[in-house]
């Protein structure tokens, strides 16, 4: 049975310490490895690479149709990584963990207990869950109204009764000032729909309006 390692996130760790990959580890050449620049260098070149023993990969060649990504990105990319792409990746780590800092300061001051999280090691996402009556799928919807972008736990897990109350919150690309404002107005939008949380910013908020509570 072949074992497709998806690593398109591996350089982005806090310590710059990766574990080993289960490529580097296999001695049967059943491991196939992916990767991506996308999430490391810019989203807009849109290069991958895969690392595979040549059986597989004349298979892939084979079924090729279209590169996604022109030859001029690809020698860019290629001299660029060559001299930078270490200092390049420690300074966007550095970068992302500051953001997430912020990210959990402002979950703490204005969700508190109603947030529960475990800190990622890496990465651009935090998984966050929230009290069972929070239903986040409708918070996605009403918080997009109001200019905040979240996704709702139910699109990106298997276990539906606990993604339902759950969210993924992207922290790669907003300034931390506009981390920390939009988290004040999700805890806003949340209290407003679903009583929660009942304090916000160490302020008493009633539950009254919410549309649950009626």
């Amino acid at each position: 049975m072949p074992i497709v390692e998806d690593e398109c996130y591996s350089d982005l760790i806090w310590d710059n310490q990766r574990p080993p990959a289960i490529y580097a580890l296999d001695e049967s050449a059943r491991v196939v490895f992916l990767g991506s620049f996308s999430k490391s260098v810019a989203p807009a070149l849109r290069v991958g690479y895969i690392v595979a023993p040549w059986e597989f990969l004349a298979r892939v060649l084979a079924c090729k149709t279209d590169a996604g990504s022109g030859a001029l990105e690809q020698m860019v990319l290629a001299e660029y990584c060559t001299e930078h792409f270490d200092a390049h990746v420690t300074e966007l780590n550095a970068t992302l963990k500051k953001k997430l800092d912020a990210l959990l300061d402002a979950l703490a001051e204005y969700f508190g207990a109603a947030a529960e999280f475990d800190p990622p090691k890496g990465g651009i996402f935090l998984w966050v869950k929230l009290p069972p009556e929070v239903d986040t799928t409708r918070l996605a919807q009403v918080a997009a109204q109001a200019g905040i972008a979240i996704n709702p736990g139910a699109e990106w897990s298997v276990a539906q009764t606990e993604a339902r109350r759950s969210l993924r919150i992207c922290y790669a690309n907003p300034p931390i000032e506009t981390i920390r404002e939009g988290v004040a107005a999700l805890a806003d939008v949340c209290n407003r729909e679903f009583g929660v949380p009942s304090r916000i910013a160490n302020v008493e908020r009633t539950s009254s309006s919410a549309k649950g509570a009626d």
